[in-house]
């Protein structure tokens, strides 16, 4: 029967040569990791200061920081490994497959981040833009560039979340991409009224519109000889955040001018003659 105190005895000294041979490489490997990550964090603090310096877009400076956190990180952790002599031939290869088997099984997710970066890099909408997204037929304001999704803020106050890929292969209309934006409109009047009269009264609320811009380009021309109207088109300039503001004055605001000038406006009307028997 094995002695017990020789026993302990081996199972000592086999923890001491341990302790020896590895004690100094996990304590170092441990200060590595503090000092790793206290660095990192301190880089981010300075990458952060630097965009904000430089007025990047939030949702690029977002992705970046994020990025370069995930490689120092892993810089990081390839550091600590080969402190403690770990095979790192075997160890990429084991992380190399089991990337292989999650690509394979977020094929959708890497596709929303391609289309991520690809919004990114091209820029073909910023934060504050105002888009539809003509594969959904969703509009609203950009919120918010994810790596994955973009959140849209429609008119009427609801949150949408896109996937970017979808984004990146979809017909993207962006409503803010220029500075002026043309507000077209058409007006109907009878065809008893003067023609004149009609170009002049509008051509007033335009002149007297103080978010009216480019009134050089402004065009009042008739379009089109309706069943019952004379329909005019307008198309008056403005800027791109204030767009709604002045399709829906002049609509209201010409209305008014009509009835003041008495310009009429008509509307469809059926003559019903009912026949005794």
């Amino acid at each position: 029967m094995p002695d017990i105190k020789e026993i302990l005895s081996k199972v000592i000294e086999e923890g001491a040569t341990i302790l020896t041979k590895y004690g100094l490489k996990l304590l170092v490997a441990i200060l590595i990791l503090i000092v790793g990550l206290f660095v990192i964090g301190r880089v981010k603090k300075l990458i952060n200061a630097g965009f904000v310096k430089s007025k990047i877009d939030v949702s690029v400076a977002k992705f970046l920081n994020s990025a370069i956190s995930i490689i120092l990180k892993v810089i990081l952790t390839m550091t600590v490994i080969q402190q403690l002599e770990i095979p790192t031939a075997s160890f990429v290869a084991i992380i190399g497959a089991a990337g292989l088997g999650i690509g394979f099984a977020l094929q959708g997710s890497l596709s929303n981040l391609a289309g991520g970066l690809i919004i990114l890099l091209l820029r073909p909408f910023s934060v504050g833009d105002f888009i539809k997204d003509n594969g959904s037929g969703t509009e609203g304001t950009v919120e918010e560039i994810q790596v994955f999704y973009t959140t849209l803020l429609t008119p009427d106050n609801k949150t949408v979340v896109i996937p970017n890929g979808n984004l990146a292969n979809s017909c993207i209309v962006n409503y803010n991409k220029e500075d002026t934006r043309r507000v077209d409109l058409n007006f109907g009047a009878a065809y008893s009224d003067d023609i004149n009269l009609v170009k002049s009264t509008i051509q007033k609320v335009i002149d007297e519109h103080p978010l009216i811009v480019k009134r050089d380009q402004t065009v009042i021309k008739i379009s089109e000889h309706g069943d019952s109207a004379v329909i005019y088109l307008v198309r008056a300039w403005c800027v791109s955040t204030d767009y709604l503001q002045v399709k829906y004055d002049l609509i209201e605001l010409v209305k008014i001018a009509f009835d003041e000038a008495g310009v009429n406006i008509p509307y469809p009307h059926m003559d019903v003659n009912i026949i005794n028997q």
